[in-house]
């Protein structure tokens, strides 16, 4: 009798721990989640359940529905139910060897990754960025169950941790992203960064040749690559980087800017000059590259008016040439500084420089009619 009572006792504690589980799939159909939540943990501890992949199911679909709920209050009861209900999922399919659940898990895994592509989304835009490199890393992860590999997720975990200076995490998946082969140039260009900010200048420079190999005609790659010999002072590659990106592009403007402005850097004003009538030549428009010339007209008249103005008193005759140098620089410089007041007339930068210009040039009518507006 007592062998009897104790197999009854045995089978009745199985059976209810089935019935947890039997009460928590009514608690969730009855969208009673709290009920639900403590039936199926109390499910998922015993011995009898806790290996049949059932129990990890009807966990899984628990907390998928907390988690997808537009209800904050049921939301707030697990905030993390939806890495909860990939977990179980998981659980699930490991313990189903007969993959009896395998297109159910598969329909719940795809919802959940657009959960965590969403709040990875929000968090982006907020500028988020830990929250946003979690919530991608989940959906990355959730791909990895079946085997596959989400380049968009790990793209977005690589492009949010450049964004917030976790370079390790950026290279991490930056490198997943370019040994796939992911077919976006953006990811160098990140990758490259990360190296970067790890502080391997080198192995930055190498995966930019080696996205630039891939697709050669992109310019962001090209301009990212001057970037970087412009930081190292590499000042002769650089120079010989954006003459091939001009070659490749010549119509890209930006590419002349960038060339100017690297000569500026080696005080070679003669060759920045000659990029930058290029680059308005292409746009007669382009803004940054008028004001840059009439910038080095007037740099240029300025330090002879500094040159002529320390001259001793005798050396009359030798600071007239000087003045009347910069003087001629000065009206070098009038049509660019008018042009750029034209594109920009409330450019303090440029009024300052028209003004002094008006001033040393005597030209009182165009310098009240300035100090009039």
């Amino acid at each position: 009798m007592i062998l009897i009572a104790l197999g009854l006792f045995v089978a009745g504690g199985a059976f209810a721990q089935k019935n947890k589980r039997t009460s928590a799939y009514m608690y969730n159909k009855n969208k009673q989640y709290e009920k639900a939540m403590v039936a199926i943990d109390e499910a998922i501890t015993h011995p009898k359940t806790e290996i049949d992949p059932k129990t990890w199911l009807y966990r899984g679909q628990i907390y998928f529905n907390i988690a997808n709920d537009t209800s904050a209050a049921v939301r707030s009861l697990d905030p993390n139910a939806a890495s909860t209900a990939v977990s179980a999922f998981e659980k699930c399919k490991e313990l189903d060897v007969k993959g009896s659940y395998d297109g159910e898990i598969a329909l719940y895994l795809l919802n959940l990754t657009n959960i965590f592509y969403q709040r990875g989304a929000t968090s982006f835009q907020e500028q988020s960025w830990d929250n946003a490199i979690e919530n991608f890393k989940q959906a990355f992860e959730i791909s990895e169950i079946d085997g596959n590999f989400d380049t968009i997720a790990a793209f977005n975990v690589g492009m949010s941790a450049v964004l917030s200076d976790q370079p390790a995490i950026a290279a991490e998946y930056m490198k997943k992203c370019v040994d796939v082969g992911f077919n976006d140039s953006r990811v160098y260009m990140y990758y490259s960064r990360a190296e970067k900010q790890l502080g391997d200048t080198t192995m930055a420079f190498e995966i930019l040749a080696q996205g630039r190999e891939i697709f050669p005609q992109d310019n962001t790659l090209q301009l990212e690559e001057a970037q970087l010999y412009l930081e190292t002072g590499t000042f002769d590659k650089l120079i010989l980087s954006l003459k091939e990106a001009i070659a490749a592009n010549p119509s890209n403007v930006t590419l002349y800017l960038v060339l100017g402005q690297t000569y500026e850097n080696i005080d070679d004003t003669d060759n920045a000059l000659e990029v930058y009538k290029q680059a308005i030549e292409i746009d007669p428009d382009y803004a940054d590259a008028i004001f840059n010339i009439g910038a080095i007209y007037v740099n240029r008249a300025s330090a002879q008016y500094t040159e002529a103005n320390n001259l001793p008193f005798e050396e009359q005759k030798k600071y007239e040439i000087i003045k009347g140098e910069a003087d001629a620089n000065l009206n070098k410089a009038l049509p660019f500084l008018e042009k750029s007041h034209e594109i920009d007339p409330d450019d303090q930068v440029i009024i300052g420089a028209l003004k002094e210009a008006y001033a040393n040039l005597k030209m009182n009518d165009k310098l009240k009619e300035l100090m009039d507006k």
